[in-house]
């Protein structure tokens, strides 16, 4: 029987492709914060007009880019990290959390989007009109669903990275619970992401 957590080869194929694909995702989500930290207009349309017209809109994107590069930089923690089991058990610790928060900001995300559109949770205007309100659906078609395949993703990486039937079960049961706990706080008016 296991009794501690125990790791793959940073180098196994299944470990590489999730780091690869948790860098290139995190990264891909980057390159519009940075484009809109640097000044630019485009796309702005994908946004709460409030947000895109905020004096602090560029700040925030500036402030979001550390997060996203971090992520990316985890995915590529798993493929480079050495022997060390202070620095493996601080990247999982890390890539836990960050698919908690990720997992559960998109789930939340999608469904609170689906019930504004749906007329259930009115808008701070009032009822959701396509015309006034296409936010709301950028944000659950595009946004949202970024999140929840970003903390997939680093699921999966962890996977990926552990061996052994109880390790495995145990890095699923944090990430649940984790992603259950940012539910909680979600419905309970705390955000973190």
């Amino acid at each position: 029987m296991e009794t501690n957590l125990s790791w793959k080869s940073p180098q196994s194929k299944s470990t590489i492709w999730a780091g690869i694909a948790v860098f290139l995702w995190s990264n891909a989500y980057m390159l519009p914060h940075l484009y809109w930290a640097l000044g630019g207009r485009r796309g702005l349309f994908l946004l709460k007009p409030s947000v895109a017209t905020s004096s602090q809109f560029e700040l925030i994107n500036w402030l979001a880019l550390p997060i996203f590069i971090l992520a990316g930089f985890v995915g590529l923690g798993f493929i480079y990290i050495g022997k060390s089991k202070i620095l493996r058990s601080l990247l999982l610790s890390i890539t836990v959390l960050g698919c908690s928060i990720a997992t559960s900001h998109g789930i939340f995300g999608i469904v609170y989007r689906v019930l504004q559109t749906t007329d259930v949770i009115g808008l701070e205007d009032g009822r959701f009109n396509i015309h006034d309100d296409i936010y709301v659906v950028w944000d659950m078609v595009i946004f949202e669903p970024w999140f929840l395949i970003e903390g997939i993703l680093l699921a999966v990486v962890g996977w990926c990275f552990l061996k052994g039937v109880r390790s495995r079960r145990i890095w699923l049961g944090v990430c649940i619970l984790g992603t259950i706990v940012g539910l909680v706080t979600g419905v309970l008016g705390v955000r973190f992401a």
